[in-house]
């Protein structure tokens, strides 16, 4: 192997690897501080069981906020991706049912992934996110979600409206807004699963494994802002497989229902 003619000394080669052994210290003590402030901030409380007979399941999770001091997400909480990943599976291990499932972008099964848009993959009708969405104004009336915070014109030919506020000193800019899914402090807030009978396949009995899982950003962000390009020549793909490589699972439980 010919070395590069900077790294030809063997010293500067030993020097250089003790400096990545540093920092890959460092970088692992970061995402271990992580792990503890998100498992700080959010709870799964309890699973409870409505229903379990030959016409379906249904059962409600319990999605806590563990701090007194702000709502969870916090900050940017439109960036902020906390879900429910669900997956009932009957005695066999074949999955019943899933929520809370990625397409092959990365994204989960909502508006905003590119395959439920185009028609390739159902809605996650059932999906519980706290991710709030920005609402904006539409050129010619009405509101639609977005991405980004930023005007849609559907319009043939496409225009920027010039904001007459200060977006850095609001936050936000004129014509949006957000459709704020947080959680206030010390609260819980519970959501409904319910699968129906025509999906079991016996008498069971059935589990249901229940994931509270965060991400860093939606891999939807990334599309959006792809076009500006990324630091060392990294591709939106490979940014993509980085963030979903570094979801967490917080909290996980399992229930077992027998669907006689």
């Amino acid at each position: 192997y010919v070395f590069p003619e900077r790294w030809e000394s063997i010293d500067d080669r030993y020097d250089a690897r003790e400096i990545l052994e540093r920092q890959f210290s460092l970088l692992k003590w970061a995402e271990e501080k992580r792990y503890e402030v998100l498992r700080n901030g959010y709870g799964l409380g309890e699973i409870q069981t409505v229903s379990a007979g030959a016409d379906g399941l249904r059962f409600k999770v319990e999605v806590q906020n563990l701090t007194d001091g702000h709502n969870v997400p916090t900050g940017f909480d439109a960036e902020r991706l906390i879900w429910l990943f669900v997956q009932v599976r009957d005695a066999n291990g074949d999955l019943a049912f899933e929520s809370g499932d990625l397409d092959p972008n990365g994204d989960l099964r909502d508006l905003h992934s590119l395959y439920v848009h185009n028609g390739e993959l159902p809605l996650d009708t059932q999906l519980f996110t706290l991710q709030s969405r920005f609402v904006t104004r539409n050129a010619r009336g009405g509101e639609r979600e977005q991405v980004l915070a930023v005007n849609w014109s559907v319009d043939a030919l496409p225009f920027v409206r010039p904001s007459t506020t200060s977006t850095v000193l609001t936050g936000q800019p004129g014509g949006a807004r957000k459709h704020r899914q947080t959680i206030p402090p010390l609260a819980s807030r519970w959501h409904d699963y319910s699968v129906p009978g025509s999906k079991l396949t016996g008498p069971g009995p059935y589990t249901a494994t229940i994931q509270l899982k965060s991400a860093m950003i939606p891999v939807n962000l990334i599309h959006a802002i792809k076009d500006v390009g990324f630091d060392y020549g990294m591709s939106p793909r490979d940014i993509a497989d980085g963030v979903v490589a570094g979801h967490h699972i917080l909290w996980e439980k399992t229930v077992t229902f027998n669907a006689n």
